[in-house]
């Protein structure tokens, strides 16, 4: 990538940096090739929402899901503690979880009408993914991009720029490949891309130590 491709959020803007500080940037997260639900649309810059205040209520089924996925985190310190003290206790709140669990991925998946979904193959770290396309995109754009993690069935919007957009291979099932970083990504957002990325990279290493049937 070339320092003019190169970018980095200054609230919601984005203003150049370096391509070297870009990349050192980049190296603090793992990339991993995986499979996920994915939308996304161009947007204008000044519809990136300024995320560096706190979310009164979420927007949508993808920010609930987000948004209960941190809520489930922050709780199961608490479930542990409760389970050694009162297991009955534990039990019901696991159910009530569940049950919430449930709905949540109810509302996301009529949102997005995820039954008619394929997953896409993207390159995913916390700070950026890049996934084929089938018409160009200009770098420096502005995309709104919705993912469907799996298989945690946990959705999340993001906002990212494009570095770069180039031709794939002849044989190709999409003729272009678009590379975007993340802009103005709210740090709990970030952190479930990251359990997601170092939960899915155990995962890979597990299946390629397991001998083939």
């Amino acid at each position: 990538m070339s320092d003019d491709q190169a970018g980095h959020e200054t609230g919601n803007g984005i203003g150049p940096v370096t391509g070297r500080e870009v990349e050192k940037e980049r190296r603090r997260y793992f990339r991993i090739e995986d499979e996920i639900i994915l939308f996304f649309r161009e947007i204008a810059p000044d519809e990136i929402p300024d995320n560096r205040s706190p979310r009164e209520f979420p927007s949508d089924a993808f920010a609930l899901s987000a948004s209960l996925d941190l809520l489930t985190q922050e709780s199961r310190k608490l479930l542990r503690k409760i389970e050694r003290d009162s297991p009955e206790v534990s039990d019901f709140l696991k159910v009530m979880e569940r049950k919430i669990d449930l709905i949540a991925r109810a509302f996301l998946n009529y949102e997005a009408n995820l039954p008619e979904q394929c997953p896409q193959r993207v390159s995913l770290s916390a700070s950026g993914l890049s996934f084929d396309v089938d018409k160009p995109c200009a770098a420096g754009k502005v995309l709104e991009i919705k993912m469907v993690l799996q298989p945690e069935f946990v959705g999340l919007t993001a906002y990212g720029r494009v570095v770069y957009c180039q031709k794939n291979a002849p044989n190709s099932e999409l003729p272009y490949q678009i590379s975007v970083d993340f802009v103005g990504l709210r740090d709990s957002d970030r952190e479930l891309l990251i359990r997601h990325v170092v939960r899915r990279q155990l995962q890979q290493l597990r299946n390629k130590k397991q001998p083939p049937e």
